[in-house]
């Protein structure tokens, strides 16, 4: 994982452009390592022959192109014969890009000729979360987290409404409602059924204002601004957490004030990581439709698969700084 010093104030951010990528820019898959011309071209031999000469090669990141992996960059090429290759010389597709979308995201997002290609990656990698609703698994994957979050949250008013579930479910990405005339509720849920989904971007164009104001403190201490500030907290989150099991254990929805308080979990077993004590308030303007302010608090541990006799669950185990 990548390092970062703990810091307090505010932190400037790199700007980026519509696409999401560094303001420095340059012209794409052509600048980056000669292995994504061949994955996007489907050059069978020409990526053998790549990852011979540089094995490294097979998980490298474009910059250029937003930080894509030469799977990535096959499957939205819609180059199937190139994706088997990369998955047979062990590609991890659990990778997500600089704008925190997976694979299926990326690959889904190029239209129905494409669906082929995240059809094979699901059914061939059964390490890969699917949370994509425009997928059978990533609808049931959903469904259920959806189920989850409503039983764990006592107070009726403050759980889930069904409606979002069914509008993203529907929708996803291009067919939703607008964005405004919505009840704090509606804004909230949304937001957390987007980060299950993993459409960061979209969450913040639908949700946040762009007079953001952001405060983080636990395994980062930050105070952030505006979109570029909370792209900046998305990219912190995925530094540390590398999936989206999060678990919301308990949520109040204050409608007349228009805020929110959530706690949150997160337990990953496989990268053996766990937060126990996240919690999140929001401010949300009704009208706007928009969150308006957010504080974040939340600690990163090593997991110790032990019995916690006051928690009933896995202890803490060591606080992981980055």
């Amino acid at each position: 994982m990548p390092f970062t010093t703990q810091q307090n104030g505010p932190i400037p951010v790199i700007s980026k452009d519509a696409n999401g990528k560094a303001a420095k820019g340059g012209d794409g898959i052509t600048e980056c390592d000669p292995i994504f011309a061949a994955a996007k071209a489907d050059d069978i031999e020409e990526i053998k022959r790549l990852l011979s000469e540089k094995p490294e090669r097979l998980n490298m990141k474009c910059a250029a192109c937003n930080g894509i992996t030469p799977i990535m960059a096959a499957a939205i090429a819609n180059k199937l014969s190139a994706v088997k290759l990369l998955s047979d010389k062990g590609a991890d597709v659990t990778i997500r890009d600089a704008s925190s979308y997976t694979i299926l995201k990326l690959t889904l997002d190029q239209g129905d000729d494409n669906k082929a290609v995240a059809e094979w990656i699901v059914a061939n990698h059964p390490e890969l979360i699917v949370t994509d609703p425009r997928l059978p698994k990533g609808e049931d994957w959903l469904n259920a987290q959806f189920s989850v979050m409503s039983d764990n949250i006592e107070d009726q008013a403050s759980k889930p409404p069904p409606e979002v579930l069914k509008y993203l479910i529907d929708g996803y990405p291009n067919k939703l409602p607008a964005d405004t005339g919505r009840t704090v509720s509606e804004v909230y849920w949304e937001h957390i059924l987007l980060r299950y989904i993993g459409d960061i971007p979209l969450d913040i164009t639908r949700n946040y204002s762009v007079d953001l104001k952001m405060a983080f403190v636990g395994t980062f201490d930050r105070i952030l601004y505006k979109h570029e500030g909370i792209q900046e907290s998305a990219r912190l989150l995925n530094s540390v957490l590398p999936t989206t099991q999060y678990n919301i254990i308990g949520t109040h929805v204050v409608p007349k004030q228009g805020w929110v308080t959530e706690r949150w979990e997160y337990h990953d077993k496989v990268h053996n990581l766990q937060v126990l004590d996240g919690i999140d308030t929001f401010l949300i303007d009704a009208n706007a439709g928009k969150i308006e302010v957010m504080l974040i608090n939340y600690n990163v541990y090593e997991m110790e698969w032990l019995d916690d006799p006051e928690k009933g669950k896995p202890g803490p185990g060591k606080l992981l700084l980055w």
